[in-house]
C-alpha cells in the first residue's frame, strides 16, 4: 500500500468522498506534509500551499486557472485535477505520478485534462516566456491559410498570411508549433536566450496542440449554422457553461443579448422564404462585423441569434444592441425592385449582475427579449430596466 500525504488547506465535504475512494484503491492517507507523494486539497493552485517536503504533488482544486497550474507545476511536479472531475481520474493521475510518467514537461501533461485549444496554450506562453526569459511573447494558430493571434500579447494582432509567417520564421523571429502542419506561431518579445531553451517544450507538446487543433477544427465543423456565419444552438450550449465558469473564476462579467428578427414570418409570406433566408444571413453578418474576436455569435434557432459578450455590462449591450438595430435598419435588403425592411428585437441580461449561471442567464435575456416585443418591437430591454 503507498502512503499519500494529506494536505486539507480548504476543507471540503466531498474531500471524505475522495479519502474513502483512495483507501479503496489501496492509498493510505496521512494528515500533514512528508516524502513522497502529497494531495493537496485547495480552492486553487497556490505556491503558498507547497511545504518544503513532498517529491510530487496532486493538487484536488474547486478551480484552475491556467496560469496557477503552470506556476505550480513548473516549482513541483505534479498534476492539477479540478474537483467537478470523476474521482477515477484522481486515480488515474496518481498513478501516472508515482510511475513519473509525465515526459520532460510533466506539468504540462495534465494540461490535456483541460480541454481547450486556449486553456492549453496560455500555460505554455508563460513556460516559454519563461525559459527564453523574455519580456513577454504571443502565439498564433493556423485557420486555413492565414495565423490568428491567439494568447498573449505586445504584437500587432492583424492576422498574418502563410507568406509573411514564413518569413517571419526564416528571419528568426518566430517559431512553429507543430512544424508538418504549421498548426500555430510563436514570437517572443526580447529573449535573452536562444531557441535551444525553449524548443525543447514546443517538440515536448506537439502532440497536446495539435490533437486540441484537429478536435478543434472538428467541432469548428459540428458547431457551425448551416446558413449563416453563426454558430450553432448546440454551440451556445456547450461554449456558454464554459465561459461563465471562467468568469467567475477572474471575477469578470458576461452580457448576453437575446436578438429576434421581427416579424419574419410576414417577410417570408410577402417576398418569400428565400429572403427570409437572406434577411437572417444579413443579421448574422453585420453582428459579425460588429463584436470582437473574442467575443461570440449563435444562431439560437429560426429568427433568433445570441451575442455573447466577454465582460461584458448592461449598458455596453445594450450600446451594441442598438448600433445593429440603427445599421439594419438603415441598410434595407434589396430584392428585385423591392427594398426589405429588417427590424430586430433585443433583450439582454448580465452575469453576475442578473443571472447565477449560464441556463439562468438565457432565460432573463428572454425575458427581456418578450418584454422588447411587448413594448412595439425594435428596441433594447435591459434585464433590470
Amino acid at each position: 500500500m503507498s502512503k499519500i500525504h494529506w494536505i486539507d488547506v480548504h476543507p471540503t465535504a466531498a474531500a471524505e468522498d475522495l479519502r474513502q475512494a483512495l483507501a479503496g484503491w489501496g492509498h493510505v492517507c496521512e494528515d500533514g506534509p512528508g516524502d513522497g507523494t502529497l494531495l493537496v486539497v485547495a480552492d486553487a493552485p497556490d505556491p503558498r500551499w507547497i511545504p518544503p517536503q513532498g517529491s510530487e504533488i496532486l493538487w484536488w482544486v474547486a478551480s484552475a486557472e491556467p496560469e496557477a497550474v503552470s506556476e505550480v507545476l513548473a516549482l513541483r511536479p505534479g498534476w492539477v485535477v479540478r474537483q467537478d472531475r470523476p474521482l477515477e481520474q484522481v486515480r488515474g493521475c496518481l498513478e501516472r505520478l508515482q510511475k513519473r510518467d509525465l515526459g520532460s514537461e510533466g506539468w504540462l501533461r495534465q494540461m490535456i485534462h483541460l480541454a481547450t485549444m486556449d486553456e492549453l496554450l496560455r500555460p505554455i506562453l508563460v513556460r516559454a516566456v519563461q525559459l527564453a526569459g523574455a519580456s513577454g511573447g504571443a502565439i498564433w494558430i493556423r485557420k486555413d491559410e492565414t495565423f490568428f493571434q491567439r494568447c498573449g500579447g505586445g504584437f500587432a494582432e492583424a492576422p498574418l498570411s502563410l507568406p509573411e509567417a514564413a518569413a517571419l520564421v526564416q528571419d528568426g523571429q518566430a517559431w512553429l508549433l507543430c512544424p508538418g502542419e504549421q498548426v500555430g506561431l510563436l514570437r517572443l518579445r526580447e529573449p535573452r536566450t536562444g531557441p535551444e531553451h525553449f524548443m525543447g517544450l514546443l517538440r515536448e507538446v506537439e502532440d497536446l496542440i495539435g490533437k486540441a487543433w484537429h478536435l478543434e477544427h472538428s467541432q469548428a465543423l459540428s458547431f457551425a449554422d448551416d446558413l449563416t456565419v453563426a454558430n450553432n444552438r448546440r454551440c451556445l450550449e456547450v461554449e456558454l457553461p464554459q465561459i461563465i465558469r471562467e468568469a467567475s473564476a477572474r471575477a469578470t462579467s458576461v452580457a448576453l443579448l437575446f436578438v429576434d428578427v421581427d416579424d419574419l414570418k410576414a417577410l417570408n409570406s410577402l417576398y418569400g422564404h428565400p429572403t427570409g433566408s437572406k434577411v437572417i444571413s444579413r443579421v448574422a453578418l453585420e453582428a459579425k462585423h460588429m463584436i470582437r474576436n473574442q467575443d461570440r455569435l449563435y444562431r439560437y434557432g429560426g429568427d433568433e441569434f445570441c451575442i455573447v459578450i466577454h465582460g461584458g455590462t448592461a449598458f455596453g449591450a445594450r450600446k451594441l444592441g442598438e448600433r445593429l438595430i440603427q445599421t439594419l435598419r438603415q441598410a434595407d435588403l434589396i430584392v428585385g425592385q423591392s427594398r426589405v425592411p429588417i427590424s430586430l428585437s433585443i433583450g439582454v441580461a448580465t452575469y453576475p449582475m442578473d443571472a447565477d449561471g449560464a441556463e439562468h442567464l438565457l432565460e432573463r435575456a428572454d425575458r427581456a427579449l418578450f418584454r422588447a416585443k411587448a413594448n412595439g418591437k425594435g428596441c433594447v430591454v435591459l434585464t433590470t430596466a
